[in-house]
């Protein structure tokens, strides 16, 4: 009888934990699509601003400019300047440069079931979307489209604001934090070093 009463708290307890652990899930899904959406919402407004800027009206058509290897250039209709189209190019933009498990290798998914590989499908999102926002930036940088018969890069400001984001992102931001640390705890540049040769 004594076995039955408390094997009967335990799993009330777990039942417990159990609702605790899928609230928590939840709530962290809920967050990550709000940020999705939010992203979303926000690239749409900057295309369409990025175009109006430049005089494109919605119903023109989107012609970009290319440049063979010879220097000849032709222009190419990629779309036509619309609702559908900043859509799915802001949906396009969300995917490549927002974190998604769902794009996580079967190869990183396999790496979870190892001793240390865990926590591995975040570093490889990382990865991901570091390399794609860089190209992202550099294609629009580059992006020349023709409008009213004139040859415009519409979205070089968005391209370079990306691009700055990601340098301040992996670079500007770290060695301000590593400084104020630094500052906060009174520990001078040789101290530092002599820790990274001990500390992992």
């Amino acid at each position: 009888n004594r076995i039955g009463p408390d094997f009967n708290a335990v799993n009330t307890f777990l039942k417990k934990m159990n609702v605790a652990k899928k609230f928590a899930q939840d709530a962290y899904t809920a967050e990550d699509d709000f940020w999705k959406i939010f992203t979303y919402l926000g690239e749409q407004s900057r295309l369409r601003d990025a175009y109006k800027a430049k005089g494109l009206q919605l119903g023109d058509d989107i012609v970009e400019v290319i440049t063979d290897a010879n220097g000849n250039k032709f222009d190419r209709k990629i779309g036509v300047f619309n609702d559908e189209y900043l859509k799915k190019q802001s949906a396009k933009l969300v995917k490549n440069n927002i974190p998604n498990y769902a794009f996580v290798s079967e190869f990183i998914k396999g790496l979870r079931k190892l001793p240390v590989g865990n926590f591995v499908a975040f570093p490889a999102e990382i990865m991901r979307t570091g390399t794609n926002i860089v190209s992202t930036a550099l294609d629009e940088i580059f992006f020349t489209a023709r409008i009213n018969g004139r040859e415009v890069n519409p979205l070089r400001a968005r391209g370079l604001q990306r691009l700055t984001g990601m340098a301040a992102t992996t670079a500007a931001l770290p060695m301000g934090t590593v400084a104020m640390f630094q500052t906060l705890n009174d520990v001078s540049d040789e101290e530092l070093e002599a820790m990274r040769r001990y500390v992992p």
